[in-house]
């Protein structure tokens, strides 16, 4: 769940980015995990979607390797893309997704995280984003 101000906006990073519709101090809360909005399959959930399904947990979530689940988020953060100088971070001692701003954020500044917080560099390359 997102909470702040936001946009959606093309990205010059990776076509579409969610972007800061407000000015954001660091350490403030961006996003926290909802049960409502975000997905956590088991293997054999995953492996019984159809092809198309299969396709889009894999585009827009990824493998949890901690909890061994697919996990993807059905809301606007799918759009924060991954840049080596984030600037939102995993905030730590949240087991589950907890986003706060890595340093001041300003309005119109799209919102990026560095997905090596959550992924490995080999996984990256699996979907083609340059770390």
């Amino acid at each position: 769940m997102i909470h702040i101000k936001y946009r959606l906006d093309r990205s010059a990073l990776h076509g579409i980015g969610l972007f800061a519709d407000e000015a954001i101090k660091k350490g403030q809360v961006v996003y926290t995990a909802s049960p409502a909005l975000d997905l956590n399959l088991s293997k054999n959930q995953f492996e019984g979607l159809n092809e198309k399904e299969q396709t889009e947990v894999k585009y827009y979530g990824f493998w949890d390797e901690l909890n061994n689940v697919w996990h993807v988020d059905f809301d606007v953060s799918r759009f924060i893309n991954h840049s080596s100088d984030a600037s939102l971070t995993q905030e730590k001692g949240h087991k589950d997704a907890y986003l706060i701003a890595a340093r001041n954020i300003n309005s119109g500044e799209e919102l990026t995280q560095n997905y090596l917080e959550f992924e490995s560099k080999e996984d990256l390359e699996k979907r083609g984003i340059r770390h």
